[in-house]
């Protein structure tokens, strides 16, 4: 490759990288407020990796409780 195709190369890679950053800042923010609805979290993890047919998205979390359900519908 030219220096200039390396550099356009390295454009798009960045770009790309950086959309999938403010997606995975985005898709946190929704899974912690998910998480809430059933647990104190403390500490939450998201990482994305390419795989081979998409990605890996691997979350983890740290909660202090988890809260009691209760029942899900009317009857007993």
């Amino acid at each position: 490759m030219t220096d200039i195709s390396n550099r356009l190369a390295r454009m798009i890679e960045n770009d790309f990288s950086g959309e999938i950053k403010r997606t995975m800042r985005v898709a946190q923010s929704d899974v912690m407020a998910l998480l809430s609805e059933y647990m104190d979290v403390t500490k939450l993890d998201m990482s994305v990796e390419k795989a081979t047919d998409g990605f890996a998205v691997t979350i983890t979390a740290a909660a202090s409780r988890i809260y009691n359900v209760g029942k899900t519908s009317e009857s007993d």
